[in-house]
């Protein structure tokens, strides 16, 4: 069971927290240290449990089941069907799918650790030791009294001598039924820099949990949130961030990194958003196959009255969702580009998926870019390997699906982390704004 804390006291601790953050690397006035940290997702060679074994078939069921899993909890928080006297998370971590995971290290001496990052979510939180039921953590826990910089966070002020500090409970509860919960801290966290140096920021605030229940995701030893919350670490680290996401078909490829606070790549267009329910949500004014521009009314995307409908940007869903409308007309214009060339293969399992026999890399090097188009004139476009996925060696099928396929009357339309392969995606938390660059992610790591 997570423990509830109590929001004003942590909200008046965080206040005092970030206005008073500090860090020991030398900033420019000319160009702000950049603070980075590697991303890996669990296709990747690169990550700790990677299974060389595992097929192209098995990544994409998993994809799709962790991106209706995802999906299924994005509108029933907004519904409301979540709401408990628990603090329920702002995320659901799971390694089914694509989460993206972020290389990190907290306090003196650093211990290194491997982080969800969720742009839904509002905490930062890792498991510490001692802990219980952590069997599949990663390397070393975080062992806050080993630190010789972590401080607990107390539910009242305790700077007296002699003054015993209450630690201020932390306690998360998914929407799988996971939970971690203990007490809240602060110290240091360690990221790379550019120039492959390091730079230590003090005092940041986060959940150290020593009970993790019902954990089965091997994997990650915590959560990252970068939603706009005072907890997050995107809000206490300068309120800025980006994010770079290659070819995430590509097992070997390096170069993805999260970039926070002041060093952030805001770059590319640009487009307003706000956030509702914890989201990123985005205006869509419409989507063009080519040079043809679908016939979907200005009123199709919009957020309505009560809260529902609207576009998200989301780090947790690895496929996009979109309205009913919008996919028929998507689904049709694909069907009108590809059914005089390839034979359509029915998947039973996903029959809602729009599947052909064929290669990808082969077959669709002149299929025209799919872009989806937002306020003040910003555009992300999807090439073909974004776009489709490659399901088996044979068989390859559109990313992009339906809201309906879950039969929930919340439906959001959710642009997932294959459509944002090949762009640095940059937020600015201030100004509200979140920028688009196509750009490959190894250029901005030098």
């Amino acid at each position: 069971m997570a423990f509830a804390y109590e929001p004003l006291n942590l909200l008046l601790l965080l206040s005092f927290s970030t206005c008073c953050l500090s860090s020991t690397s030398t900033i420019s006035t000319v160009k702000p240290q950049r603070l980075v940290s590697k991303l890996v997702h669990p296709g990747s060679v690169h990550h700790p449990h990677y299974k060389p074994n595992e097929t192209a078939k098995d990544r994409m069921e998993l994809d799709i089941q962790h991106s209706a899993t995802r999906l299924a909890y994005i509108q029933a928080r907004i519904q409301g069907s979540l709401v408990s006297n628990d603090y329920t998370a702002s995320a659901s971590p799971s390694l089914t799918g694509r989460t993206i995971l972020a290389n990190l290290s907290i306090g003196q001496p650093p211990i290194p650790q491997l982080v969800i990052i969720d742009t839904a979510s509002d905490i930062f939180w890792v498991m510490c030791s001692p802990c219980s039921n952590c069997d599949n953590h990663l390397g070393l826990l975080f062992d806050p009294s080993k630190s010789s910089t972590y401080s607990p966070l107390c539910n009242a002020p305790c700077g007296s001598k002699g003054c015993k500090c209450d630690p201020l409970p932390f306690g998360i509860t998914y929407v799988d039924g996971s939970s971690a919960s203990g007490t809240y801290g602060r110290d240091m966290v360690v990221f790379e820099t550019t120039d492959e140096g390091t730079s230590q920021i003090f005092d940041v605030v986060f959940g150290c949990g020593h009970n993790i229940g019902y954990n089965r995701d091997p994997g990650y030893n915590g959560l990252l949130g970068l939603n706009n919350a005072p907890a997050s670490l995107a809000t206490q680290i300068g309120q800025k961030f980006s994010y770079c996401i290659g070819n995430l078909a590509d097992q070997y490829y390096n170069y993805n990194q999260l970039i926070l606070g002041e060093g952030a790549d805001l770059e590319g267009y640009s487009t307003p958003f706000q956030v509702h329910h914890g989201f990123y949500y985005v205006t869509m004014e419409g989507i063009s196959v080519g040079e043809k521009r679908l016939d979907i009314a200005p009123a199709t995307f919009e957020m309505k009255e009560d809260g529902t409908g609207g576009v998200i940007i989301d780090t947790g869903s690895t496929l996009t969702y979109l309205v009913d409308a919008v996919h028929k007309l998507l689904y049709k214009e694909v069907r009108n580009l590809l059914d005089g060339s390839f034979a359509q293969a029915i998947i039973e399992s996903i029959s809602w998926m729009l599947c052909y026999y064929g290669s990808i890399s082969r077959d669709l090097a002149g299929f025209p870019v799919v872009t989806f188009h937002f306020a003040d004139g910003a555009d992300l476009a999807l090439d073909s390997g974004s776009f489709f996925h490659q399901f088996n060696d044979d068989v390859f099928c559109m990313t992009v699906g339906p809201v309906s396929d879950l039969d929930k009357g919340s439906k959001p339309s959710v642009i997932g982390l294959l459509a944002q392969q090949s762009y640095n995606m940059g937020y600015d938390l201030v100004d509200h704004y979140v920028y688009f660059q196509r750009i490959d992610c190894e250029l901005l790591s030098g």
